[in-house]
């Protein structure tokens, strides 16, 4: 299930526009399916998480989306699998050098202060209950 709405999408995010709705759905399911792979499916049910997680998650997952929407979903999500076409006169040639973006820049600015990128070991009292998930945090 997506992480967001086409309301959420349009109104709150303000994103290129989508207008075909069955585009958006699809974009924002493959969009939430790579929030869940970046954080490693820590995110059982987003109403489980705090508030500020819940709005970074749904900034991230709109961000993902508008990322695929612009540099076209399959090749954002699969990578490119060409190096140079032409056709007739016209040829076009990716940068070799360069290596393949699947995920924008913005989702990891959105997700790095949630502790969902987080994929260290908990640390745990006597009892074994987890005292913090995250490293330092007792500092």
């Amino acid at each position: 299930m997506a992480y967001i709405d086409k309301t959420y999408y349009d109104e709150t995010y303000k994103g290129v526009p989508i207008d075909d709705a069955d585009t958006f759905s699809r974009l924002s399911e493959r969009a939430s399916d790579m929030i869940d792979q970046l954080t490693g499916y820590k995110i059982d049910d987003i109403n489980n998480l705090a508030a500020f997680q819940q709005s970074q998650v749904k900034k991230a997952t709109a961000a993902q989306t508008e990322f695929l929407a612009i540099s076209g979903s399959e090749s954002a999500v699969h990578g490119d699998s060409f190096q140079s076409v032409g056709l007739g006169s016209f040829n076009y040639s990716k940068n070799t050098g360069e290596s393949e973006k699947r995920i924008s820049p913005s989702v990891i600015g959105y997700l790095k202060q949630t502790g969902l990128l987080y994929s260290g070991v908990s640390v745990y009292d006597s009892a074994y209950s987890v005292v913090s998930p995250y490293p330092y945090s007792h500092l």
